[in-house]
């Protein structure tokens, strides 16, 4: 017993040393923001440069494309460009590519660097080494997914229907995967006839109708790849001595990946959706400080939510409850699932029952009381988190196995934090906030570390605790007739975390929790053009529809100066609590009723002749469109005031210690 004490100790001491090397490999590479005219930059960004002009603001978009992995400033410098779709669309390969092998590079290092100093155990040394050869194949199946469904299907059947969404979901509804045999009666999931709300195939053309055809069948080739990357895997894991059960898990790993294995090789669609919910009951069984991420997300496609090819591994600092990088402090998170359970039952109380307030209240209640929390960073990923990390994650998607065997949070406050402090500030942002908003926030981020984590907590990870709340085993399917749910379902889930904090009797950042909203509800303005990121672009909507009602924001009408007033005393502050829990008391209603999430989205925006969603309010309508076009044509202009000289002038002015 005492050697076996020792084993664990040893590799979770490890695993702290791995992740305070991931942490100085990520500072590193954040330094590009500001290292943007470095060799190392500029040789690295040749073949884009030989297309596309070399300046300031390109630099920053290809640096924030690379490091942030965000694409949306690279989008916006085609647009402004006038660069054409084809050539665009070449552009966006190349530096994705770029992306890819910068990434990978680092992957490779830090594999070096636990054999080079033979960390954790053989198995677990195995099984990166594994989930490693595995995400290289992934990376070509993201690729082939992304080129042939995302800009290749899905584009197609948007130019031929004119971009009316009801039309094409009408014509793809023969390619729904359907259950055809009943599982439930055999200890399984899914029951005859029942339609997957989500799909892991390709709706392809066959005698003039739609038919699922299975991932594994319509990308041959780069599941081959990825079916000999299991095999090697399995093989070298099973033939792999266990030395601690507890932090390696050895039969639940090889349980899991033989299921996952079989899921991705599945070619009868009828099978896939029983068959993937098995990989998800088999993945709940995994408790250890390094986590596998797997196809999970689906934002990408909005027609029949392909499942988007996903491939991670996640480091955990804070497991069981403590931080495993200073021993003896217990640093369960505050926002627990106790306490979030006490919250859903005290304010479920005060909605009348309806027909399925009793199945939506034990479904909430069994996932809660089973979900497991990791707050660490993500490690070694591939395929389409090249396109963008979380902050935070609840999954599975699947209510049903949540139902029996909970959720899994992952939040990452750290990364999202240093990568934060890293970038520039941008020009927008003076011209869009007053001076003592931005200073305000900055000295949130830069110098009051704690209760940054805070308001982290309560609106990154309330957030995710959000998703769980009022929904039941067949919400999301019964609510997307018209392809709505998720536009609404972030807002629901941020303010699951909102509504959490109003009804607290202390509420000591209640202002900077405020702020953070507000700047997050307009910084996701930028994002009206980008599919992907839909839903969190109709969130801000939503959230900008309660500030100015509440009196908090008012736009001047232009942004020759600053452009938003911002007033936050007792009556704003009090109106916007009550106006937020009023407008979550209605959605909850939508909720409990399952009635279409359209209903809902079409009270606060609508389509223009575009097809992008504006605030039905015409003053907020005039602010979202200028300041869009502000983000056009200034969105990657940095500031003249740098983040080190904000700091240096503030630290005189207030005393402060060094950061």
């Amino acid at each position: 017993m005492h050697k076996n004490n020792a084993i664990q100790e040893e590799i979770l001491s490890d695993i702290a040393t791995l992740y305070q090397y991931l942490d100085h490999q990520n500072k590193a590479t954040n330094t590009l923001y500001e290292n943007m005219e470095s060799e190392s930059i500029t040789e690295l960004l040749i073949p884009v440069f030989k297309e596309i002009p070399d300046n300031t603001e390109t630099r920053f978009a290809c640096v924030d494309r690379i490091v942030g992995l965000k694409e949306g400033s690279f989008l916006n410098i085609l647009q402004k460009l006038g660069i054409d779709e084809q050539k665009s669309l070449e552009l966006r390969i190349m530096l994705l590519e770029i992306t890819r092998d910068f990434h990978m590079k680092k992957h490779t290092k830090l594999l070096e660097y636990i054999h080079k100093n033979s960390l954790l155990s053989p198995f677990l040394r195995n099984l990166l080494d594994s989930i490693h050869k595995i995400g290289i194949a992934f990376n070509a199946f993201f690729f082939a997914w992304n080129q042939k469904l995302i800009l290749g299907i899905n584009k197609d059947l948007n130019t031929h229907f004119k971009g009316d969404y009801n039309a094409i979901l009408k014509v793809l509804e023969s390619s729904i995967e359907c259950c055809e045999k009943d599982f439930s009666s055999k200890g399984g999931f899914s029951t005859q006839g029942e339609l997957s709300d989500r799909s892991y195939s390709v709706p392809v053309l066959k005698d003039s109708v739609y038919q699922a055809v299975a991932y594994a069948e319509f990308f041959q080739e780069e599941f081959e790849a990825i079916n000999q990357a299991f095999n090697h895997a399995l093989e070298s894991l099973e033939n792999s001595t266990e030395i601690c059960a507890t932090l390696e898990q050895k039969d639940a790993h090889i349980a899991y990946l033989k299921t996952l294995q079989n899921a991705l090789m599945q070619k009868q669609s009828s099978l896939l959706l029983e068959s993937w919910r098995l990989v998800d009951k088999a993945w709940m069984q995994i408790s250890t400080p390094l986590q596998i991420g797997h196809p999970l997300e689906y934002y990408e496609d909005h027609f029949r939510k392909a499942v988007a090819p996903e491939w991670d591994l996640r480091i955990a600092r804070i497991y069981n409850g403590a931080d495993l990088l200073e021993s003896g402090i217990n640093t369960d998170s505050k926002l627990s699932k106790e306490l979030i359970l006490e919250f859903y039952t005290q304010y479920s109380k005060k909605f009348n029952n309806t027909p399925f307030k009793d199945s939506i209240d034990s479904c909430v209640e069994d996932a809660l009381k089973q979900t497991q929390s990791y707050g660490g960073m993500p490690l070694l990923f591939y395929g389409a988190e090249l396109n963008g990390l979380f902050s935070a994650q609840v999954v599975p998607n699947d209510e049903k196995v949540s139902a029996k065997y909970g959720k899994k949070i992952f939040y990452f406050p750290d990364r999202v934090r240093e990568l934060s402090m890293a970038k520039p500030f941008m020009l927008l942002s003076s011209k869009t906030f007053p001076k003592e908003f931005l200073d305000f926030n900055r000295e949130l981020l830069y110098f009051r570390e704690q209760d940054w984590y805070n308001v982290y907590e309560i609106s990154t990870v309330g957030h995710e605790f959000g998703h769980i709340l009022w929904v039941d085993l067949d919400s999301e399917l019964q609510m997307n007739a018209n392809g709505q749910f998720k536009n609404i379902e972030e807002f629901k889930a941020t303010m699951g975390g909102l509504a959490y904090y109003f009804t607290r009797e202390n509420k000591p950042l209640l202002k900077e929790l405020i702020f953070n909203t507000i700047s997050r509800a307009v910084g996701l303005i930028a994002w009206m053009q980008e599919d992907e990121v839909l839903p969190y672009y109709c969130e801000g909507l939503i959230h900008l529809q309660v500030l100015f009602d509440s009196g908090v924001l008012y736009y001047k009408g232009s942004f020759d100066a600053v452009a938003l007033e911002i007033v936050l005393n007792s009556t704003t502050l009090h109106t916007l609590e009550q106006n937020y829990l009023q407008i979550y008391d209605k959605l909850i209603n939508v909720y409990l009723n399952k009635r279409d999430a359209k209903e809902f989205l079409e009270d606060y925006a609508k389509k223009d002749s575009k097809g992008n969603y504006k605030p039905k309010d015409s003053k907020i309508c005039a602010f979202v469109e200028d300041y869009y076009a502000q983000y056009q044509e200034i969105g990657q202009v940095q500031d003249i005031m740098t983040p080190k000289i904000w700091q240096e002038t503030y630290k005189k002015e207030n005393n402060a210690p060094n950061y």
